[in-house]
């Protein structure tokens, strides 16, 4: 239940939004651990747990690319996204939680 709350709280777009955008080529970034993301996670998310970001961005020579971020209830996925609006990425969505993503997510 907390983790709905603060997910609503943090999250940029509905699930639907954030659907369009990896449907139209937006990466997607689980920044949770590395078991975590072993546990499941969406099968196009490349993970990128938060405390390797800065190495990760620092690779990246498209700044412009589109990024949905997302972890377990939403505040690591905002922070990523602040981390990388601070290095200026433009633009970067975060979607809340992986669970947000699969209950709307487009079926067939």
């Amino acid at each position: 239940m907390l983790q709905g709350l603060i997910s609503k709280l943090t999250k940029d777009q509905t699930g639907e939004r954030c659907w369009e955008l990896i449907n139209n080529g937006a990466k997607v970034i689980d920044v949770r651990s590395p078991s975590e993301y072993a546990s499941g996670h969406l099968a196009q998310a490349e993970n990128v747990p938060l405390a390797e970001l800065d190495a990760w961005l620092a690779q990246v020579d498209n700044k412009q690319s589109s990024l949905v971020l997302y972890c377990g209830a939403g505040l690591r996925a905002q922070k990523g996204c602040d981390i990388l609006k601070a290095n200026g990425f433009e633009c970067v969505t975060n979607a809340g939680s992986l669970n947000d993503l699969l209950c709307c997510e487009p079926k067939g």
